[in-house]
């Protein structure tokens, strides 16, 4: 089987693993809030990965993550609260119309070189306020009243609102996935990283760098606003505040920033750390200061590990596993932890911080323990790209 049919016979295994949560769940009678933990993950992946196939893959940095999540809140609220859409069919139009969205606002930057660099990022965070401003404004999107999405009815197939939001989310964030590892597999992907390490050069290889930008920049929107339309129902009354602002973006660029943003898998392992941390934190109700403590880890862990956490764990799988299991093991035999969510928060960490042990320091404890040292290539097990 080759690399490619491994990978794709994994996702399906994990597709059909995770889809066995909701029964598992309520067979073993444990409590509703893993689903909640689960399908909120899924939310955050989603949005981490699409953000990278952008910012990761080409190079652009960009904080329109919070207009695409935007406009897809707001059209499964227009459609399926005032117009009465069935909520499955008013689903896709979200992730359309932000995708479109997306493509025209990269007709606009990308045929303008002027329009790169920081000079994009601020164009695509002056987007979420333009977007905001208009919602505002007109009646038939928000005019400042807001949309009660809590009486939005779902198929019955679905089953109770945790379990249609875990299948919803779930869905969304493998399609999102799965997309983000056949861009980085493809010619596609190779195109995109030649354009971030030097646009000019790969115009002159005979990249199609407009094409491949605008099919960038449209799937990143189409995905966090395919998923901004399952959300709409988890946050229940939609408003202008809580959609147009800059909390998805910033906590979606920590995410990749942290998981390693020149992998695909990096930006999901990002966002499942990150935002475990900070469930766990509110949870102990360290609410107010949940921001400094995250803040300050992402700044060791940045400097520590510039490659990103996902490529340093990979690069010590073995290390990793050990650790995570071990670590595992005696917190849920010892019942230190109060739920399932804390003992893997505490090996997840306890995981990471094995992983930043320097290799210097590393190779010296496995010179005394096993004898002469054996050359490795630590560059080697960074990817630049797909492969």
């Amino acid at each position: 089987m080759t690399k490619r049919g491994k990978a794709l016979a994994g996702f399906a295994l994990a597709a059909v693993l995770l889809n066995l949560v909701p029964t598992l769940v309520e067979a073993t009678d444990s409590p509703g809030f893993y689903i909640t933990f689960m399908f909120t993950a899924f939310f955050w992946i989603s949005q981490a990965v699409s953000w990278n196939i952008l910012t990761g893959y080409s190079g652009y940095f960009s904080f329109g993550q919070g207009a695409w999540f935007g406009i897809g809140v707001y059209t499964t609220g227009i459609l399926a609260v005032k117009h009465e859409w069935p909520f499955l069919l008013a689903l896709p139009v979200a992730g359309i119309l932000a995708g479109v969205a997306g493509l025209v606002l990269g007709m606009v930057v990308f045929r303008l070189r002027k329009l790169g660099g920081e000079i994009f990022a601020l164009t695509t965070l002056a987007v979420a306020f333009v977007l905001a401003s208009v919602a505002r404004l007109y009646s038939f999107i928000d005019g400042g009243r807001g949309i009660f999405m809590t009486s939005t009815p779902l198929p019955e197939f679905l089953g109770d609102f945790r379990t249609a939001m875990f299948r919803m989310t779930f869905v969304v964030a493998f399609l999102t996935l799965l997309a983000a590892y056949l861009i980085f597999e493809s010619r596609i992907g190779w195109g995109l990283f030649a354009i971030r390490d030097d646009e000019q050069v790969a115009h002159g290889l005979g990249v199609p760098v407009f094409r491949y930008k605008m099919l960038a920049l449209g799937t990143n929107a189409f995905f966090s606003g395919l998923m901004g339309g399952v959300w709409a129902l988890q946050i229940g009354f939609v408003t202008v505040d809580d959609v147009f602002n800059i909390r998805v973006p910033l906590f979606v660029i920590l995410m990749s920033v942290l998981g390693g943003m020149k992998h695909w898998m990096g930006p999901a392992v990002g966002a499942v750390i990150i935002y475990t941390l900070t469930d766990r934190l509110n949870s102990a109700g360290l609410e107010d200061v949940n921001q400094i403590i995250i803040g300050g880890l992402l700044i060791v862990l940045v400097l520590a590990v510039r490659e990103g956490i996902y490529l340093r764990l990979r690069a010590r799988w073995k290390l990793a596993l050990a650790t995570f299991l071990a670590a595992l093991s005696v917190w849920t035999l010892a019942d230190l932890g109060s739920s399932v969510i804390w003992d893997f928060a505490y090996a997840s960490l306890l995981t990471v911080g094995v992983t930043l042990i320097p290799t210097r320091a590393r190779r010296r404890t496995e010179v005394r323990s096993e004898g002469p040292p054996v050359a490795v290539d630590e560059e080697a097990s960074t990817d630049r790209g797909p492969g």
